[in-house]
């Protein structure tokens, strides 16, 4: 009995500029050491040249005025065309495992309708080494990444990043003698996020 290929999704193109900027963070990440797609159209090193450039458009278009809004989303389009790029190299070699598809960072398309929602991931810290923090989580079924975010006090949440691995995550930018509060989620599955897990603080040494 022939297997079919597994279809790459591409319903990246209608995310928010967020959700965007964080999926094309994760195609970066999954994307960089994956010996499974060694000729693709947009590297990897491109694709978080566009990545950071649409970043910074972002926020220079929340604080800016309409020509900022222009360029952040001539910059949007053009991260997305790389994306279909990609998209399509990676449909293109008929992948049949789906865990070869989802280590690229795309979703598929799925034609089971019943949504299944990722669970909370439970992690831990490491303040052991000066200058940084280490994240150790418990994998989440169908979760392709995590995402984690720091906040100071009551101050607002920043990112940190976006990654593939449950052990051995090295935070970066953080300041010694800072505490920090410290929150992760899933990313993956029909409903794309898990719910935030509970903030546990830290402090960098």
């Amino acid at each position: 009995m022939k297997t079919n290929a597994i279809r790459v999704a591409l319903y990246f193109a209608a995310y928010s500029d967020t959700e965007l900027n964080s999926f094309a963070s994760l195609s970066v990440s999954c994307l960089k050491t994956n010996p499974l797609f060694p000729n693709l159209p947009v590297d990897p090193a491109a694709l978080e040249a566009l990545q950071v450039d649409f970043a910074a458009k972002i926020t220079a278009a929340q604080q800016g005025n309409r020509v900022d809004t222009a360029k952040k989303n001539e910059a949007r389009r053009v991260l997305i065309v790389a994306l279909r790029q990609n998209a399509a190299y990676v449909q293109s070699l008929g992948l049949t495992d789906l865990g070869d598809v989802l280590s690229s960072g795309y979703d598929v398309v799925s034609t089971n309708k019943t949504q299944s929602p990722l669970t909370t991931p439970v992690f831990s810290l490491d303040n052991s080494f000066p200058g940084q923090i280490t994240v150790a989580l418990t994998a989440v079924v169908n979760a392709k990444s995590y995402q984690v975010q720091s906040s100071i006090g009551d101050g607002p949440w920043q990112e940190l990043g976006i990654f593939p691995n449950t052990r051995g995550i090295i935070l970066p930018g953080l300041t010694q003698a800072t505490l920090c509060n410290m929150r992760v989620r899933a990313i993956g599955g029909s409903t794309q996020y898990s719910q935030w897990g509970a903030t546990v603080p830290a402090v960098v040494n």
